[in-house]
């Protein structure tokens, strides 16, 4: 196996890579990045396969037959693998132990809500409203892939493209359509005019989630920013307004925490779950 490890091969990648570091980086060059031996993994598995990898010399050289296995479905899915010293690769990883590698991927091509719904019988919709912690958008793409939703809906500040976003996704962002709306008012009126009922919730004043029912019907379910919540005139134009019952003195569950419990709520009433 034979891999450019030149200044003069690497420099470019290691730039690129920086660049799509950034929102505005990911948009001028329609890339975004990954890292570590799993995500490349399921990202081959998912039939994305990296443009171009990055790789420490110390991985390339190593015995592992996991990473030997690896680097050669990738040099048979038609990615450029491109060694470069340990130490640049450890300044993009930061001491993260995840697998010194870091590939370049396209943005998928864009997909709109009418698709997305036309395509099920009764789409479920998770939106993450201005989650400013890419980290929670990341595990909000990876609880809402467990709990069976259609696609998930950036927001706003919500960016599912921020490498750490993707990180926390676990790979999840490669099995679900993922939708971007920089206004929520554009995307109410969206999902009003395609008629998909618009659940959230509300730290008072919602319907208790024990005594809610949700209708087999097309839903879009609203997590709101981590320090507010849902925005006055989003809890206003909501369908059904949930409050989910906590401890005495508590003022909020976490972002992840609130979408996994109405989630599986949702699926318990649906009947989605799988033995």
């Amino acid at each position: 196996m034979m891999a450019p490890s030149t200044e003069q091969a690497w420099k470019p990648l290691v730039a690129q890579l920086e660049r799509v570091t950034t929102r505005k980086g990911r948009q001028q060059t329609g890339f975004f990045s990954i890292e570590g031996i799993r995500l490349h993994e399921r990202a081959l598995r998912a039939g994305n396969a990296p443009t171009q990898v990055l790789l420490s010399a110390s991985l390339f050289t190593t015995t592992s037959e996991r990473v030997q296995q690896l680097l050669a479905a990738l040099q048979a899915a038609g990615s450029d693998l491109i060694v470069a010293p340990d130490d640049v690769v450890a300044a993009l990883t930061k001491g993260r132990q995840l697998g010194a590698m870091l590939g370049l991927l396209p943005l998928p091509t864009s997909i709109s809500l009418a698709q997305v719904v036309a395509a099920v019988d009764v789409p479920l919709l998770l939106v993450a409203a201005d989650a400013v912690d890419p980290g929670n958008v990341g595990a909000l793409m990876r609880t809402g892939h467990a709990s069976g939703i259609t696609a998930f809906i950036a927001v706003g500040v919500s960016d599912s493209y921020h490498p750490r976003a993707v990180q926390t996704s676990r790979g999840s962002l490669f099995k679900l359509p993922l939708l971007q709306y920089d206004n929520l008012d554009v995307l109410c009126q969206d999902l009003q005019a395609l008629k998909i009922g618009m659940v959230g919730t509300a730290v008072t004043d919602g319907t208790l989630l024990p005594q809610t029912t949700f209708t087999r019907r097309g839903t879009a379910v609203f997590m709101g920013n981590e320090y507010w919540g849902l925005q006055p005139d989003v809890i206003a134009a909501l369908d059904t307004r949930i409050t989910i019952p906590m401890a005495a003195g508590v003022d909020s569950y976490a972002v992840n925490a609130a979408a996994a419990i109405v989630l599986y709520e949702i699926q318990r009433q649906w009947g989605l779950n799988q033995a």
